[in-house]
């Protein structure tokens, strides 16, 4: 988060500083407005006293700018007080043969008062008494104070002017809990006064009791600034020592509860990819710098890193041995330290359990898939043992009746059965093609001859399918010219003839048909096929896909039509829905125009449903069976 400076007091700008050959402070800036108080940590060496000393005037080979309420700080230690700067030093700079009152009036004693003993001390107590410091009596050698009282009051000498800017340097240390408090109270006072303060210290925690920002240095480098509130002294700590919030152990946790929780709740198959991204948040590694690779091996997993070069291998644990080996590519060469080898082991761990999960996810849809095919070959053997009696029993009757050597049939009995004996086997050859084709879709086998097809040939071939009086009752309509379209141009048509032959056969003679076609947003196309018939029957209005709801009748085939349908428009990329009432039923068809390579849609395997859409309910793209071509 930024911070923003209301109307600064103090004001940094590339401040550095050298003692002898070394640089202690290099380009530091740095505002502190009225009223705030920033606290500067950083580890011994960082430059946190060289900070307040070129602050307080006494490093003369500063280099930068220093400003008090917008004026540059010149001369000396004596100027900067001032100036309205006002320092509490590390060793509190008091005189140990001087009491309380004699330190604290220091330098700006007036000859009324050093006449008049009485005079010096009541105005020592007066300041004690507004500052509310417990000192009792200002007689009271220093060297008679506790730590405590000395701290404060190095401090209340610090304030005797009234400066607009404290420094403070380690303020509490060596201090106990209780005189702790007091200094801290007392800085509270003074920051209500609209005192800005600069204090630097160790103790992180008092920090983000008292701060109102906190400031990090190292190496004479301001590194980063952070909100208390936004924070926690875990981040603090691991920037001191070179790390990186990300790194913290805090962060590390959160990170580890975070993947715990959402492990829970994902898919099994995600579980890996997860881990991954947070182990690279972890490493404060880009996400493709770490992969995982699956492994066979029989042998147990080592508890050791393996260190190859740049790249470190992390043996996970498997069911029977070593399931995986996570790679991490690293830009140096160092081996891991201790707690990296220690947050290995997590994320090792965490992977094996994903892995194990995801297994046994796999183990449960082969069963799952293996129970379905089993169904669906009990349906299909039921199915086809019912649906392929009915011809070959015919065929077969009227061909025994020909070959008859004790019956002599005329001319016209003859040819009529004949007539029946062909019907009978062109139905034959629509169940097994069904059977076929509903095979290859539900395998996810189906093979299409996909090119560019002009979809009003397409139309114009399936109502060419129809017989003459039937192909007379539909009529097509299109809104623009008919789109040219990515698609299998045989399989397209026997779609339309499915959905044409329904709407014909299914509905009272007369029933009249209407094709439809609307571009949609300039990437995908409409085809509406409409009847105005009395409807579907009421047991398929509800699933008007699903093959179980249809009642068989004498003139039902496979009842796997609409199914082979769907699966031929799945396969382009498309979807279908349906809508039946007491106006008549229609199916439409959405289909994409371009070729896979040519839009960013995914394609669809053949035996695949797609997602539903906003204007298709989610329960219409339930994998379903269907009636076969021809059937409604």
């Amino acid at each position: 988060a930024s911070y923003r400076y209301a109307d600064g007091v103090l004001e940094v700008r590339q401040l550095s500083v050298s003692f002898g050959a070394g640089p202690v402070l290099n380009g530091v800036d740095l505002k502190v407005a009225r009223g705030e108080l920033v606290a500067v940590a950083g580890e011994p060496g960082a430059g946190k006293t060289a900070l307040l000393r070129a602050l307080a005037g006494d490093v003369p080979t500063a280099r930068g700018e220093v400003l008090i309420g917008g004026r540059q700080l010149v001369g000396g230690l004596r100027a900067a007080g001032r100036q309205g700067i006002g320092v509490v030093w590390q060793d509190l700079a008091l005189c140990e043969t001087l009491d309380v009152a004699e330190n604290l009036l220091l330098g700006i004693e007036t000859p009324a008062q050093m006449l008049s003993p009485a005079r010096f001390h009541d105005r020592a107590e007066a300041l004690l008494r507004r500052l509310q410091i417990p000192i009792p009596r200002t007689s009271t050698l220093v060297s008679e104070l506790s730590g405590g009282q000395r701290r404060l009051l190095a401090v209340a000498k610090a304030l005797v002017r009234e400066p607009s800017v404290l420094l403070l340097d380690e303020p509490t240390v060596s201090l106990g809990a209780a005189e702790t408090a007091k200094v801290e109270q007392l800085l509270a006072r003074v920051r209500s006064r609209d005192a800005a303060i600069l204090l630097a210290g160790r103790d992180v925690h008092q920090m983000f009791r008292i701060a109102d920002r906190i400031v990090v240095l190292r190496n004479g480098r301001l590194i980063a600034e952070l909100l208390p509130q936004d924070s926690h002294p875990d981040d603090v700590a691991a920037l001191i020592s070179g790390g990186s919030i990300a790194g913290s152990a805090r962060r590390q946790l959160i990170r580890l509860h975070g993947l715990a929780d959402s492990l829970a709740l994902a898919d099994p198959s995600s579980g890996l990819t997860l881990i991954v991204s947070a182990l690279a948040a972890a490493l404060n590694l880009e996400r493709q710098r770490i992969d995982v690779v699956r492994v066979d091996s029989d042998a147990a997993p080592s508890d050791q890193v393996i260190v190859e070069g740049r790249t470190w291998l992390v043996p996970v644990p498997g069911s029977g041995g070593t399931g995986a080996v996570i790679t991490i590519t690293r830009d140096t060469v160092e081996p891991p330290t201790r707690d990296e080898l220690d947050l290995l082991g997590l994320y090792a761990g965490y992977a094996a359990a994903a892995l194990e999960r995801q297994d046994a996810e796999t183990a449960q849809r082969e069963a799952a898939a293996l129970r379905r095919s089993r169904e669906l070959q009990r349906q299909f053997l039921s199915r086809l043992s019912h649906e392929l009696r009915t011809p070959l029993t015919a065929i077969r009757g009227y061909a025994s009746s020909l070959m008859a050597p004790d019956i002599v049939w005329d001319s016209d009995s003859e040819q009529r059965f004949l007539e029946r004996i062909a019907a009978e086997s062109s139905r034959l050859g629509r169940l097994v093609d069904d059977l076929l084709d509903f095979s290859a879709i539900e395998s996810g086998v189906m093979r299409m001859q996909l090119d560019w097809c002009e979809l009003g040939l397409v139309l114009e071939a399936a109502v060419a399918c129809l017989p003459a009086d039937a192909a007379a009752l539909v009529t097509l309509s299109s809104q623009d010219q008919m789109p040219v379209i990515w698609a299998d141009h045989d399989r397209l048509e026997q779609v339309f003839v499915n959905l044409l032959s329904n709407a014909i056969q299914h509905n009272p003679p007369g029933t009249r048909v209407h094709v439809a076609v609307r571009a949609i947003s300039g990437a995908r196309v409409e085809i509406t096929v409409a009847d105005d018939g009395p409807g579907l029957p009421e047991p398929l209005r509800a699933a008007p896909f699903d093959s179980g709801a249809r009642p068989r009748s004498a003139t039902a085939g496979a009842g796997l039509g609409l199914s082979i349908t769907r699966g031929i428009i799945a396969a382009h990329r498309g979807t279908i829905s349906a809508r039946s009432d007491a106006a008549g039923t229609s199916f439409t068809i959405r289909l994409p125009l371009d070729a896979p390579e040519a839009t960013s849609e995914p394609v669809t395997p053949a035996g695949a449903v797609p997602e539903a859409t906003d204007h298709e309910p989610a329960r219409e793209l339930q994998p379903t069976l269907a009636r076969r071509r021809g059937d409604g």
